[in-house]
């Protein structure tokens, strides 16, 4: 079982903004949060929600798995994921509603 390092994703967050010359400012006003918690997540002092997690890391044009883990995975082989990275964010969001109450049912049977 891998142990998420809660420090690292504060640090990995802040350095991706820094690489692409992105002000904090900037930031929040695309994820539409106050400066104040917008702060406060990427110092650390507060957890953010998975749909934050989702907006930062294309706001970043990272992955969730870099942002998570430190580690990027290649998938550019798999037809799905070539599929999902050309729909819209919105659509993205809706796919990932999709297969968590998919893998909900599924769990259930």
């Amino acid at each position: 079982m891998r142990i998420i390092d809660m420090k690292e994703i504060w640090r990995r967050i802040q350095e991706r903004r820094k690489k692409l010359n992105l002000t904090q400012q900037e930031v929040y006003e695309k994820l539409n949060v106050s400066q104040n918690h917008y702060s406060r997540i990427e110092n650390g002092h507060v957890g953010m929600s998975f749909e934050i997690l989702l907006e930062i890391c294309e706001i970043l044009q990272v992955s969730t798995d870099y942002i998570l883990t430190g580690e990027i995975h290649d998938t550019t082989d798999s037809p799905i994921v070539s599929l999902y990275n050309s729909c819209t964010f919105e659509q993205q969001r809706h796919i990932l509603k999709y297969v968590q109450l998919f893998l909900e049912y599924e769990s259930k049977k």
